[in-house]
């Protein structure tokens, strides 16, 4: 008896131990499962933090890229500088069209030769200062021909320019016995003489001082500088009919070449970021001011040449003239 309960509690101990074996390898089990599943969530919550982030920073992306599209010109290209070759040539030497249009020389001669004609007199009211025998004789270099101090501009403008539109002029106009000051009808006649190159009508035309004018005396009087060229584009752009550019320009003294030179660049760089730009060099002041003459937009420069083409263009009421106002 005695033999078969204690065989009795042995089982039932090494039952219990057993029981408590499979306990444990249980609890362990449960353990490493919770320990799994922790390292799941923190895997997928990491990875869903990092997906956000991803997906942020591509839409971010696309937004910066849709802004520079809206602020960026199409096609742009960079800008190459170009050393252009200004200088008209002592041909054009002295030649002043605007000054003898607008009657100065023809009143400089009436006095200061001693002519007094009175059918000449009237164009001293376009002078803004008093012309008498004082400064005729202190500014000769002024009224008379360069190349013979003992005769006026006026009277050798034949000989020294022929065929040209100021000779035509002075002739037309009846000089000496009479004188018209800036007779557009006349201007009009001489140009039908001519066929010379004409822009197209879409072009704005923008006649550009340099050489002699970008002297600091002169300021903005003559050549403007790079902000006027700025506001002028914002005004340009709000005109649908202009499809490109043409800046007239040329030096009739061979001075200030290398600063024309980047003036002249700027406005280009600046202009072909939004139209097709084309420098335009006859060499010829006739030219200049016949094609100049004959554009539909027009924005001009100081001075008196600029100022001759742009009343002409406005006596036809569909030019469209940029001035500096």
């Amino acid at each position: 008896m005695k033999g078969r309960k204690e065989n009795t509690m042995k089982r039932r101990n090494t039952m219990k131990r057993s029981n408590v074996k499979r306990r444990n390898t249980m609890k362990r089990r449960n353990t490493m499962k919770r320990s799994n599943m922790k390292r799941g969530n923190v895997k997928r919550s990491s990875m869903k933090r990092s997906n956000v982030k991803r997906s942020n920073v591509k839409r971010s992306n696309v937004k910066r890229s849709n802004v520079k599209r809206r602020n960026t010109p199409k096609n742009i290209k960079k800008h190459k500088y170009i050393e252009y070759d200004l200088f008209n040539g002592d041909k054009w030497d002295n030649y002043r069209l605007g000054d003898v249009i607008f009657g100065y020389f023809a009143c400089w001669d009436n006095v200061c030769t001693g002519k007094n004609n009175p059918n000449i007199e009237h164009t001293c009211e376009n002078v803004d200062f008093d012309v008498d025998q004082d400064w005729c004789q202190g500014h000769k270099d002024v009224w008379t021909d360069p190349k013979d101090m003992n005769s006026s501009y006026i009277n050798t403008i034949q000989k020294n320019f022929p065929g040209s539109i100021a000779s035509k002029y002075v002739k037309d106009v009846g000089y000496p016995e009479n004188y018209k000051v800036e007779d557009h009808k006349t201007i009009e006649n001489i140009f039908n003489n001519f066929k010379y190159k004409k822009p197209d009508p879409s072009a704005l035309v923008i006649h550009l001082r340099l050489g002699d004018t970008l002297a600091k005396e002169y300021a903005q009087e003559y050549s403007y500088n790079m902000k006027y060229y700025e506001k002028l584009l914002q005004k340009v752009r709000k005109n649908k009919k202009i499809k490109k550019i043409d800046i007239v320009t040329g030096l009739h003294i061979n001075v200030f070449v290398k600063e024309s030179n980047q003036n002249l660049n700027k406005i280009v760089a600046m202009f072909e970021k939004y139209y097709p730009v084309e420098v335009v060099l006859t060499k010829n002041p006739d030219k200049d001011f016949y094609y100049m003459s004959h554009s539909k937009y027009f924005a001009n420069s100081g001075g008196g040449f600029s100022l001759l083409v742009t009343n002409y263009l406005k006596h036809d009421k569909k030019n469209k003239i940029y001035e500096n106002k």
